[in-house]
């Protein structure tokens, strides 16, 4: 289509793509703002070492929900985005079922290890992991909502359960001290409480609700993606811990503590990357049903501008706070974080790029790559940052993992690039679908 009625249509679908990457960034503020009113309440009403058993769960809570969205909600946005409604009802009903006996599993260890934890370690942390248990299937299910949202188009509906939540948990939390419940273990459960709220309202929005009976189905038809992308998700989440523990190791917690107050100051930046991230794959599915070159040029629009955006917030950073407002934000802190702050502005500036092509491929259904790029990124990174950790301190450190990062970002281009050469058209979601699936039993 040309002249003005194709720059027309070209400009609607500009707009409905940034509406949708707009919701996602909402979206993944409404969802920060909560973890921080949480961390907030623990640290001035239960002390040190309660916020330290939360920061557990939360490390917890977040390697359980990569562990669910590999297994269900990422095959889904692959798949299922962009669906007709009933396909889509069908296909969500069974990915959330998934997703909650994920989060089954998880707390049954997570149970588990709340009493070892208990007996042999530290009764807070295993009051806070003992509450976790039985609400790591509704915080699982909450999430799973949230992402089928987001392959239908619907980031407001997204955005909507994540207000749920985040208003329930505001009121919940001050509920604990007169019904004597003023300890860590309660306020992980009004965490837990207000995804339940916030899941009950998502299935509302959906229309649907999980069947646990289509689990074994999901698996079977879907295990070519979700196992990889279990691997994928578990290496990057994992691998970022493990790596935090061993610079800790070689250079030291003072050394650690400059550099997490650095990566505070591109704090926004890291916001804005989740918020795209989680609306970056269906995007790119959607631009892949247009062509190989409307999917290289999403890909590209992606990454580039939120290198941009990181770029320019990393300069602001470093010229302005230094008059005076870094000493306010980090203390005895700032002149260590200061002069760690280039390199982590190009850590995070390279790390954006990793965005696009890493959406092209999950849209492609090249799982495999994406899973042998995120296990080779994630060992450079481990590999540099603890070398130069042993090498030169936080400077060797946040200098290594910047490098790790540029050369994960020519990796990354350079697989999609020969990905998008060598793929074929794939099958239409629909066809994926069972035509017994699609009777309009789930509702």
């Amino acid at each position: 289509m040309t002249g003005p009625a194709g720059l027309t249509a070209r400009r609607s679908a500009l707009l409905r793509t940034a509406g949708r990457l707009g919701w996602g960034v909402a979206d993944q503020g409404v969802s920060s703002a909560k973890n921080f009113v949480l961390g907030v309440f623990v640290a001035t009403t239960l002390g040190a070492q309660s916020l330290g058993a939360l920061g557990l769960v939360l490390v917890t809570y977040a390697i359980v929900l990569q562990a669910a969205r590999g297994l269900a909600t990422d095959p889904l946005m692959v798949r299922y985005t962009g669906t007709e409604p009933r396909t889509w009802r069908s296909s969500s009903a069974a990915a959330t079922a998934m997703a909650t006996v994920v989060g089954v599993v998880a707390g049954a260890v997570c149970l588990a290890g709340g009493a070892v934890l208990t007996r042999w370690v530290s009764g807070e942390g295993g009051a806070a992991f003992t509450a976790l248990a039985p609400c790591l299937p509704v915080l699982a299910l909450q999430d799973s909502y949230r992402y089928a949202f987001f392959a239908a188009g619907r980031g407001g509906a997204a955005c909507a359960t994540d207000m749920v939540w985040a208003v329930s948990l505001v009121l919940l939390l001050p509920l604990g001290a007169p019904l004597g419940l003023d300890g860590i273990a309660w306020a992980v459960v009004a965490f837990g409480a207000g995804a339940g709220l916030s899941a009950l309202f998502a299935a509302w929005q959906a229309r649907t609700l999980p069947d646990p009976r289509r689990v074994v189905w999901w698996w079977r038809e879907h295990r070519d993606l979700g196992s990889r992308f279990l691997g994928e998700n578990m290496t990057l989440g994992v691998g970022q811990q493990v790596t935090v523990l061993v610079v800790a190791a070689v250079a030291g917690l003072g050394a650690l503590g400059a550099v997490r107050g650095a990566e505070m100051l591109i704090g926004p930046v890291a916001s804005l990357l989740m918020g795209i991230s989680q609306v970056a794959v269906p995007e790119a599915v959607r631009a892949r049903a247009r062509g190989r070159t409307a999917l290289e040029r999403l890909c590209r629009a992606l990454s580039g501008g939120l290198a941009a955006v990181a770029l320019l917030w990393g300069v602001l950073v470093f010229v302005v706070l230094p008059y005076g407002l870094g000493d306010r934000l980090l203390g005895e802190v700032w002149q260590d974080a200061h002069a760690l702050l280039p390199a982590v502005v190009v850590g995070a500036t390279a790390g954006c790029l990793h965005v696009g092509p890493s959406a092209g491929l999950r849209a492609l259904g090249r799982a495999d790559l994406t899973l042998r790029m995120q296990a080779l990124v994630t060992t450079m990174y481990a590999v540099l940052g603890t070398a130069g950790a042993a090498y030169a301190g936080a400077g060797g450190m946040v200098w290594g993992t910047a490098a790790a990062s540029c050369l994960g970002a020519v990796v990354w281009w350079t697989a999609l690039d020969r990905a998008a050469r060598a793929a074929l058209p794939l099958p239409p979601a629909t066809a994926l679908v069972p035509a017994e699936e699609l009777d309009g039993r789930v509702a």
